[in-house]
């Protein structure tokens, strides 16, 4: 019998806008930008690193990384596009 195998990463379709590692890198950075403007910087962070984390395609972890490093240098320290949460 197989050993049971728990499943920790969820991924819903179309959280990342599209993202694919087949997109031109101007094409997928401007859906990330996007995104960051309807989400937030931390979620879009989040989700890329989880796909990061999850998959064993080194081409969608060089590609993701470099996008999480995009994201990070334009967007980490304006404020405009980081949503408050409200308790």
């Amino acid at each position: 019998m197989a050993k049971y195998v728990r499943k920790w990463a969820h991924f819903e379709g179309g959280k990342l806008g599209g993202w694919s590692k087949k997109l031109p890198q101007a094409e997928r950075r401007e859906l990330l930008e996007k995104l960051v403007k309807r989400d937030s910087y931390a979620t879009v962070i989040r989700r890329l690193l989880q796909l990061r984390n999850v998959t064993k395609d080194e081409g969608t972890v060089t590609k993701a990384t470099a996008d999480m490093a995009y994201l990070r240098k334009k967007f980490r320290d304006v404020p405009a596009v980081h949503k408050r949460r409200v308790c």
